[in-house]
Order: structure tokens, then C-alpha cells, then sequence
């Protein structure tokens, strides 16, 4: 696990993560910083997880690196204080107005969908510097992509990792791409930022499309992949000049991140040892 995790987690501290940016920046793409840690037990967990993340947002800004940071509410106790996790996320963000950042809240799993759009849109009538994630295999997503994109909220739109009953969502691949597309045209025409979230290269073809189709300028999208993932993918993406950011995970908890995204996206876990391996 130790040598799969090499390949897509930047190290256990921020220095670790600080040096993973600096190269990335470097080879002409942003970044976006995780801490990771997830569906924590004990609000302690939640002010440590606050803490970090307000270091991070320091070193990037000391450092001059063009990076923004990703957190999980759970990490932030959403599943065991929602008022004490908003304080904690908001706090945060207020450090990023001031530091010219931007935090952006992920999507996990269906339990928590309501409340992490809820947050995220009680933080921006605030006047804070946040956005949100939406998930395609979902079969709510175009319903509240429709009404984020009215309200110019920055979205990022990825597939989705988590096991969720057919109920609720798409499970057959095809049905997937199709929503995703479906989803990523709607807030294309929108007015705020897109992030387009994908490893899929029939997914990262039609985005390719649907951004000539619509001629949509630079400063409204941008593609974003995961560290050490389908490298020659973000290559030929930088090469032609699409602005490009890639999600940099560090922490102590690598191993817990590291076993859950790979039970949770036997996909994922293919394009990891791909790349490991030279395929």
C-alpha cells in the first residue's frame, strides 16, 4: 500500500506537499491542497484537521505557490457537530479571503450531499471565497447544477467514488459519462468557474468539444486530475495550453485515504497501477 500510495500522495508534511506544488507550478499547472483525514470520531480531530489546513493556507501564501485548498466537512466534524464544523470551515475561509485563496468544499457521501450545498451557499451570501463539488453519478446532480450555476457558484464536477444504491444513482458506466456531459454543459453555461474533474478520455474528448462548442474563455474552466494519475493525460492537456489544476493529498492518515479510494474505485486503483507500471 506504501508503494501506491508514493505515487499519488505528495508525503506526510506540509513541506513534503510544499515541494510537490512547487514542481507542479513549475510544469505550468495549479494546485489544490488536501489534508487528508476523513469521517473523524472526536471533535479534537476536527480543530487539528483546522489547524493544518490554516498552516497550509500559510505556507502556500509564504511560498508565493499558485495553489488553493480542497477539505472534507467530515474531517471538519460535519457528522458530529454541524454548527462547530461550520465555525471551523468558516473560520478557515475567512483566512483565505484574507489571504487571496479559496477553499473548496468536496462532495462525499449522500448523507452528507444536502448539508455540504447548504454550507457552501450560507458561506457565500457571507461574501467567502468558496465552492463545491458536485458528483455525475448522482441522479440529483442536474437538478442542483442547474440551480447552482444560476446562483455563479465555482463547481467542480467528478464522477463520484462512493458506493450509493441504484435509487439514487447511476450505476452503469455509459449512464455516467452521459449525465456527465449532460451536467458539464449546464454549468459551462453558466457564469462562474468549472473545474472538470475527470481521468476518462472519451470524458476529457467531449469536454475538449464542448468547450470549443460554447467557446468558453480560459479563466472559466479548468481541468483537474489527481497527483501521480494519467500523467501523460495532464501533459498533453498543459501542452495545449488548458489551464490545469491537480489535487495534492498529504497527511499522516495516507494509509486510511489510500484504502478507501481504492475499495471505493476499482477504477482509480487501475489507473494507479498503470502508472506505476508503465502502462
Amino acid at each position: 500500500m506504501g508503494r501506491v500510495a508514493r505515487r499519488y500522495i505528495a508525503g506526510e508534511t506540509l513541506e513534503d506537499a510544499l515541494a510537490a506544488i512547487r514542481r507542479l507550478n513549475a510544469a505550468g499547472a495549479e494546485a489544490t491542497l488536501d489534508v487528508l483525514g476523513e469521517f473523524i470520531r472526536d471533535f479534537s480531530e476536527a480543530e487539528a484537521t483546522a489547524r493544518g489546513y490554516e498552516a497550509a493556507l500559510d505556507g502556500i501564501h509564504a511560498a508565493g505557490l499558485r495553489s488553493n485548498v480542497s477539505i472534507k466537512p467530515t474531517a471538519f466534524g460535519l457528522l458530529l457537530d454541524e454548527a462547530r464544523c461550520a465555525a471551523l470551515i468558516r473560520g478557515l475561509a475567512e483566512r483565505a479571503r484574507r489571504l487571496g485563496s479559496f477553499v473548496r468544499l468536496d462532495m462525499e457521501d449522500s448523507p452528507c450531499t444536502d448539508r455540504t450545498i447548504a454550507m457552501c451557499r450560507a458561506f457565500r451570501a457571507e461574501g467567502l471565497p468558496v465552492g463545491v463539488v458536485l458528483q455525475a453519478y448522482l441522479r440529483r446532480t442536474e437538478r442542483d447544477a442547474a440551480a447552482l450555476a444560476a446562483e455563479g457558484v465555482p463547481i467542480r464536477l467528478c464522477k463520484g467514488i462512493y458506493r450509493e444504491p441504484a435509487e439514487i444513482a447511476f450505476q452503469d458506466r455509459e449512464e455516467i459519462r452521459a449525465n456527465y456531459r449532460k451536467v458539464l454543459r449546464i454549468l459551462l453555461a453558466g457564469t462562474a468557474k468549472v473545474g472538470i474533474a475527470t481521468h476518462d478520455d472519451a470524458l476529457v474528448d467531449d469536454a475538449r468539444a464542448a468547450l470549443a462548442e460554447l467557446k468558453v474563455p480560459r479563466e472559466r474552466y479548468e481541468f483537474q486530475m489527481l497527483l501521480g494519475v494519467r500523467e501523460p493525460l495532464r501533459d498533453g492537456l498543459l501542452r495545449e495550453r488548458h489551464p490545469l489544476r491537480v489535487y495534492v493529498p498529504y497527511g499522516a492518515a495516507w494509509y486510511g485515504y489510500s484504502v478507501r479510494r481504492l475499495r471505493e474505485n476499482p477504477a482509480l486503483a487501475g489507473h494507479v497501477f498503470r502508472a506505476m507500471f508503465g502502462g
